[in-house]
């Protein structure tokens, strides 16, 4: 209702000024002496100066206006926040706001977890495969060790299969597979039980006479030469 108002005020200022030019027009008409081409630059001084004073007016309306309406917004937007259930909804939404921002970084996240583990496990088979391809075993022998090594860095459990068996060689000592075990379970934080176990059970015919104990005890070697060496940088 207050704006309406404000509205109308700057129509009937105007509508006084046009009144007040033509009375003062009137009077100009009725003053002896008065020259006729003076009364046109009259009128116009006067009702430029009407106008400017029109114009600051009607800025200074537009002004107190958008004032009070700014003001009477901030205090609606104050109240509503300031109210219980104002507050309650505003929680609720940037609750929504952070789970859906969870869920999105938290599936960003399992990507890239499931990338950098598929790379790590790509890179530890690769070390497989030319580890023993330059010990001479053959393709079957190697595919049967790599399929040992993902399922126990992707279980960190042996596998117990009977199917799997790697011809001794003499030049392949028992510590340069025990180096290549623990090399192995470095890489994952496996136990260096879990590591005895698996190089016993990948490698039995080295180890078929040799008890677990004693693997597990001596199962990094850093002295000497040795085909396999202990190497934490595989990766």
């Amino acid at each position: 209702m207050k704006q309406n108002k404000y509205s109308i005020l700057p129509a009937i200022i105007e509508a006084l000024i046009i009144l007040t030019t033509s009375m003062l027009t009137l009077l100009l008409r009725e003053v002896p002496g008065m020259m006729t081409y003076i009364i046109p630059i009259t009128l116009l001084a006067v009702y430029i100066l009407l106008k400017f004073f029109y114009r600051k007016g009607t800025s200074w309306i537009h002004r107190h206006v958008t004032s009070k309406g700014s003001v009477a917004n901030l205090s609606t937007e104050i109240e509503r926040f300031d109210h219980p259930l104002g507050k309650a909804e505003v929680q609720k939404k940037r609750m929504e706001l952070f789970h859906h921002e969870f869920q999105l970084e938290q599936q960003s996240y399992l990507l890239q977890k499931e990338k950098e583990n598929d790379l790590k496990l790509a890179a530890i088979l690769k070390y497989t495969r030319d580890t023993f391809k330059r010990l001479d075993f053959d393709e079957i022998e190697i595919f049967q060790i790599c399929e040992c090594v993902r399922y126990f860095v992707t279980n960190q459990q042996v596998l117990n299969q009977t199917e799997v068996h790697i011809k001794r060689r003499m030049n392949v000592t028992q510590i340069a597979l025990k180096n290549f075990a623990w090399n192995i379970a470095f890489q994952y934080n496996i136990s260096g039980d879990h590591a005895a176990r698996f190089v016993i059970a990948t490698f039995n015919e080295w180890f078929s006479n040799t008890t677990f104990a004693t693997v597990r005890k001596n199962l990094r070697t850093t002295t000497g030469k040795h085909v396999i060496e202990i190497d934490e940088h595989i990766l």
